[in-house]
């Protein structure tokens, strides 16, 4: 069982770490808050997997959207989308799951079945592939399918709730025989995207009234 290096929702370095791959917390609300505010305005004639779909299909167009004005690329690796950081520093695609930044860190996040692209990019001892860009007049894409498979592979993994979405982001280690992330390398838990939005702003714990004076017309 791997032991995972767990960074704590809102903590400064976890944010600083999303930072040095050129992400944040507030970019990663904004993409996928249209998506999931899609997914609970749907009604009941909508089919069980519609919420899910909205959310994958939403966060991952604007993530794209958002992420290629700074050198991000969209690659498929066995036909898995990837969003490639433009240096190579990681790939990332969205994944829902259970257990998702739960406060008992012993109880550790449960993807939904993944495929052979999430198992070959397990964290781990890694097929060097460097001689792939040493190869001449190799085609753009295919040097593209190459980086992605050499960037680890971390995953946006969210979990929805009555009130929006529990997040992290992480580095999937192990998986079982059916396909289910179930252990991580690496894991940045990322705070709570409340679908009602963060109101807190409004709030002034110093006030002690403010007497506005009203004069009549």
């Amino acid at each position: 069982m791997t032991t995972a290096t767990l960074t704590s929702p809102g903590s400064p370095d976890g944010e600083r770490r999303l930072l040095a791959f050129g992400l944040s917390t507030e970019l990663i609300h904004t993409c996928l808050r249209p998506g999931l505010s899609r997914a609970s305005n749907r009604t009941s004639m909508a089919l069980r997997s519609t919420p899910g779909t909205d959310i994958y299909h939403e966060s991952m167009e604007q993530l794209h959207q958002r992420l290629s004005a700074t050198g991000w690329r969209l690659v498929y690796v066995d036909h898995q989308p990837r969003l490639l950081h433009p240096d190579g520093l990681i790939s990332f695609t969205i994944a829902s799951g259970t257990n998702v930044a739960d406060p008992d860190h012993r109880r550790k996040p449960r993807t939904r079945r993944k495929g052979k692209a999430t198992r070959e990019s397990l964290a781990g001892p890694r097929v060097q592939m460097a001689a792939l860009f040493e190869v001449p007049e190799i085609e753009q894409e295919q040097e593209l399918v190459a980086a992605a498979q050499a960037a680890p592979l971390w995953l946006l993994v969210h979990e929805r709730t009555d009130r929006g979405l529990n997040l992290e982001l992480s580095r999937p280690a192990e998986m079982t025989a059916s396909g289910i992330v179930t252990d991580w390398d690496d894991r940045i838990v990322i705070g709570f995207l409340d679908l009602d939005g963060d109101l807190s702003v409004f709030d002034d714990p110093d006030d002690d009234g403010i007497d506005v004076a009203v004069e009549p017309i």
